[in-house]
Formats: structure tokens, sequence, C-alpha cells
């Protein structure tokens, strides 16, 4: 289970034109990189907002992720 971010990351890159993936994996700690993993989208939780602060953005990226566990049952 994972929260899923795809967007233009407007609060460090206001300038990029490549929408980007970003998944964070709920209780998961093993590393997979170069390995191949698949999505399957149940819900959206927001539109993509710009932060004026970092710690705004970490504050919104924790209630998402709790959102996210509730949406889940986890």
């Amino acid at each position: 289970m994972a929260a899923t971010n795809i967007g233009f990351n407007p609060t460090f890159t206001p300038e990029k034109q490549v929408a980007s993936l970003e998944a964070y994996l709920l209780d998961f700690d093993r590393d997979i990189y170069g390995q191949q993993v698949s999505l399957e989208f149940v819900s959206r939780i927001r539109d993509e907002w710009k932060f004026t602060t970092v710690e705004a953005l970490i504050e919104k990226i924790h209630e998402d992720v709790n959102k996210t566990r509730e949406l889940l049952g986890k």
C-alpha cells in the first residue's frame, strides 16, 4: 500500500514541465530500487498544491499518509 503523488513538484521546481510519480510505501523498509512495481489507484485525496514552506509541505504529507491509511483500512 502506498500514498502516491503524480505531479510537477511546484514547491521546489515550479518551472518543471514533466510530471513525476512518487509513491510512499506504507510500512515498507526493503531496498527495491531497480525493481518493477505496479500501482493501483483507489482514491484521489487532493489536488497538487504549492507550499510556502517545506514544513507546511511535510505536515500535509503526514496528513495525506494518515488519510491513505484510513482509506485503505490500515
